[in-house]
């Protein structure tokens, strides 16, 4: 079995979604210093880095991050590595095998970017016909290799609200630009919090 771990690393070279708040690790005890140990706290969003969007970020009264349905986080999973030169359209989506339940991840060679601490807002995302497609095709969860699945000019955030309303779980930031086309195992499991919107989650995909 082979791991491929697809999650970016939270530090200060990390971008923000157009620049807003960076992550923020504090050392508060330091063996280095005489301390009896390392202790450190850290300050994130719920959508810092690689991250799952839950129901609730998008949809009044939807599930959050304590109650969402973990099976859109964990198991099989199916990488495609899509050529494209703008947004993701269901014209791109179209050749490929997506079927109901499926959990779907798309390299489009942004990867790259996730170590780049200047948030690049000219990323490919989905275009709202190929949300549909993928809410048509009855999807079980879409992620993608960016900040963000919808793009940055997307004011009223459709693509968010039909994935969201529809019950397509969302992975966004993935790390996929080592990871060859095929079906995983995949776990990127949001942590338990309350009332949660979303959260940051280890993301890897084993080999069968």
């Amino acid at each position: 079995m082979k791991i491929y771990d697809i999650t970016a690393t939270i530090n200060d070279t990390l971008p923000a979604y157009k620049d807003g708040e960076k992550p923020l690790v504090e050392q508060v005890m330091d063996m280095a210093r005489g301390d009896a140990c390392n202790f450190s706290r850290f300050s994130i969003t719920m959508h810092t880095g690689t991250h799952a969007d839950v129901p609730l970020h998008f949809v009044e009264g939807g599930a959050a991050n304590h109650d969402v349905d973990l099976a859109h986080f964990f198991g099989v999973a199916k990488v495609f590595r899509l050529a494209v030169s703008t947004h993701v359209t269901r014209a791109d989506l179209l050749p490929l095998d997506i079927n109901a339940g499926d959990i779907v991840l798309f390299c489009t060679g942004q990867s790259h970017k996730m170590c780049m601490p200047k948030f690049d807002d000219d990323y490919f995302a989905l275009a709202l016909d190929a949300a549909q497609y993928l809410v048509e095709r009855g999807i079980k969860t879409v992620g993608i290799d960016y900040l963000s699945i919808e793009a940055s000019a997307n004011t009223h955030y459709e693509v968010h609200k039909l994935l969201l309303g529809n019950g397509v779980g969302v992975l966004e930031g993935l790390i996929l630009a080592d990871v060859p086309e095929g079906e995983y195992t995949l776990a990127a499991l949001p942590l338990k919090i309350e009332g949660g919107n979303g959260s940051p989650v280890r993301a890897i995909l084993a080999t069968k």
